[in-house]
């Protein structure tokens, strides 16, 4: 069974916001995806042949999950594990997601994707994208829009129609040539404010005028998004997703480790170091002779301290951002020990995810 359809392939260009991801991967013809689909569709060949149905639907359902849990199970495959899946466990109807055993030892995997967004936010970026796909679909032969706000008024669907018709009807009155020496001394702000407004959404906008080579070619008509800046951490978020997973399957007669996706550009050591172990403190002595200054883990994470073991049954962690865009760079992983492990595990990482997994230089980059 292959994961992707054997076919020819006409769809160009890049993927809708609202686009279902796996129909998308099928679809493509960019030289780019039939690189990713190639090395998924290696991994899914090593999955077992009695698995491949079930895994291949909950691709079509939900992608990122199943992606997940096929590049754990490819992962260690190449650290030299078999791997049975969806093991049996005495006691409990629930089965963890792998049992992985070699000549050494043997244990249990649970994969896990960190989900940042609420139900209803999810809801909401789903409207937010049919907008954004509308918002694509605008004439954007002699400008490109600055978007600058998008903000829901009510939880219903605004008329993409209404929108495209609007912002067509008043980028046609503007001749991208009577703007290069307000653009010059003002930047952007010198070019024109568009407003779109009604009783569901309101969408801020700013005309970027299109260099005369460029201009007459259509396509999307976003040019740029809002930046979007992240204060403080998620550890939090990390330590409660981990606690759901750690008592799952009761008491294991094995090591247990979970393993963990956040999507990330980058994988912060910092944030999984305070979910694992708590904050950083600092002491010292009141001694002024010897100041003893400290800085320690506060014993307040997902770990817990010496004092005070927790999930002892989970034998350590494995974090990575791992996506199928960034598994030739930006792609990071870590495996922290919990200390307090019932069942120490003797398991390390020390090769890169492109190493471990041979990805090849023609894999695509962002």
């Amino acid at each position: 069974m292959l994961l992707f359809d054997k076919k020819e392939r006409t769809l160009q260009g890049p993927a809708d916001y609202n686009a279902d991801t796996y129909t998308y991967y099928n679809d493509s013809a960019r030289i780019d995806m039939a690189c990713v689909r190639n090395q998924i569709e290696t991994w899914f060949a090593i999955y077992p042949e009695d698995e491949k149905e079930e895994l291949k639907s909950r691709f079509k359902a939900t992608f990122n999950f199943a992606f997940f849990e096929l590049f754990i199970f490819a992962l260690f495959t190449k650290l030299g594990y078999s791997l049975e899946v969806h093991p049996e466990i005495s006691g409990t109807n629930k089965r963890p997601d792998y049992f992985a055993r070699n000549d050494k030892h043997s244990f249990y995997i649970e994969v896990k994707c960190l989900t940042m967004l609420s139900q209803n936010e999810q809801s909401l970026e789903r409207r937010k994208n049919a907008v954004l796909d509308a918002i694509n679909k605008i004439d954007a032969s002699n400008f490109l829009l600055k978007l600058e706000e998008i903000s829901f008024k009510e939880s219903s669907q605004p008329s993409g129609k209404d929108i495209i018709r609007f912002f067509n009807n008043r980028i046609s009155s503007y001749n991208p040539d009577n703007f290069p020496e307000s653009l010059m001394r003002h930047r952007f702000d010198g070019m024109p404010e568009i407003v779109y407004e009604d009783d569901k959404v309101l969408i801020k906008t700013k005309l970027l005028r299109k260099s005369p080579a460029h201009r007459g070619t259509k396509g999307r008509s976003i040019g740029t998004h809002p930046s979007v800046t992240q204060i403080g951490n998620d550890s939090e978020d990390i330590r409660d997703s981990l606690e759901t997973k750690a008592t799952r399957y009761g008491h294991l007669n094995a090591p247990y480790i979970i393993c963990l996706n956040k999507q990330s550009v980058g994988l912060d050591v910092i944030e999984v170091q305070e979910a694992l172990y708590g904050s950083l403190q600092f002491s010292w002595s009141d001694n002024p002779d010897n100041r003893d200054e400290k800085t320690e883990f506060a014993g307040n994470g997902f770990f817990g301290s010496k004092q005070n073991p927790k999930f002892t049954r989970v034998s350590g962690v494995y974090f990575t951002n791992a996506n199928t865009a960034n598994l030739a760079t930006t792609g990071e992983h870590v495996f922290r020990h919990n200390p307090f492990a019932k069942y120490p595990l003797d398991f390390k990482i020390d090769k890169s995810i492109k190493e471990l997994l041979d990805i090849g230089e023609t894999y695509p980059s962002p």
